[in-house]
């Protein structure tokens, strides 16, 4: 009985200063006036040195902190193929076809297409199990890989546990696929205020991401996880863009949309 009491004590106790916390952060934000007119002086600036942006939004989203746990229930692929070889290791599905697969459509949302003797086709699977195509991280991959995310509290997971990766050959047929998915999911907190698109563009910059001649893409917000606690990991929402340099190259960059702090590795 004492032992509750302590616990309900110090849940008080953490959500005050929690809401303390928020509190204090608000009160010494700048003018969003300000904030806005020093956005628009850097994205000038940005242009000035011919680094192209995509279209961006200056809308403020929500989002939570989320607590998950990696899920044993994966898709069962008796009866739909035959020609594969398929293990589970560490909660993670791997597919690998003996003979590769054409995939003639590119996955669209409504796609109908169907299972063929002895054939599968992994987009069409991934949207059945709930999975939706991830524009920035496929890009990222080229023509190597076509990435779907998991959605959790609506918005797509950009971490390796909620992923369905497809693989490709040089000739564009789908070898084989990847699959893990999250459960268990748990809000942490309410909702709060995020970073908007562009004071997301605005922190790369800042953090010397972005060089002249670089492309960037359009802003997806997510959930990434880095952090695991007694068998959860903790989802945390980011902002995710992938630039293109001058030499062609690509990599992901990442910006925690709470607190803006760079997480691109």
């Amino acid at each position: 009985m004492q032992f509750k009491r302590l616990k309900i004590l110090m849940i008080i106790l953490f959500i005050s200063l929690d809401t303390f916390l928020f509190v204090w952060w608000r009160s010494n934000r700048p003018d969003s006036v300000q904030v806005t007119d020093a956005n628009t002086s850097i994205i000038a600036e940005m242009k000035h040195q011919d680094i192209q942006l995509s279209k961006f939004s200056t809308k403020i989203p929500y989002a939570n902190y989320l607590a998950g746990k990696q899920s044993d229930t994966l898709i069962s692929l008796s009866g739909k193929a035959a020609d594969y070889d398929a293990n589970v290791k560490n909660q993670k599905l791997s597919v690998n076809f003996k003979t590769p697969q054409s995939i003639k459509s590119s996955g669209s949302k409504n796609e109908t297409s169907k299972y063929i003797a002895n054939q599968i086709d992994p987009t069409t699977l991934a949207y059945s199990a709930g999975y939706q195509y991830n524009k920035i991280l496929s890009y990222e991959q080229g023509a190597k890989q076509g990435i779907y995310s998991q959605k959790i509290d609506k918005l797509p997971v950009v971490s390796q546990q909620g992923l369905f990766v497809v693989n490709y050959n040089k000739d564009g047929k789908a070898t084989g696929f990847t699959q893990t998915k999250i459960s268990h999911i748990t809000e942490l907190r309410d909702e709060r205020v995020t970073l908007s698109e562009e004071d997301a563009i605005v922190s790369l910059y800042r953090f010397n991401e972005l060089n002249s001649g670089d492309k960037l893409s359009k802003g997806m917000l997510s959930y990434d996880s880095a952090l695991k606690v007694n068998g959860y990991d903790i989802y945390t929402p980011v902002w995710l863009f992938v630039v293109t340099h001058s030499d062609g190259e690509r990599d992901t960059l990442k910006i925690n949309a709470f607190t803006g702090d760079n997480l691109s590795e």
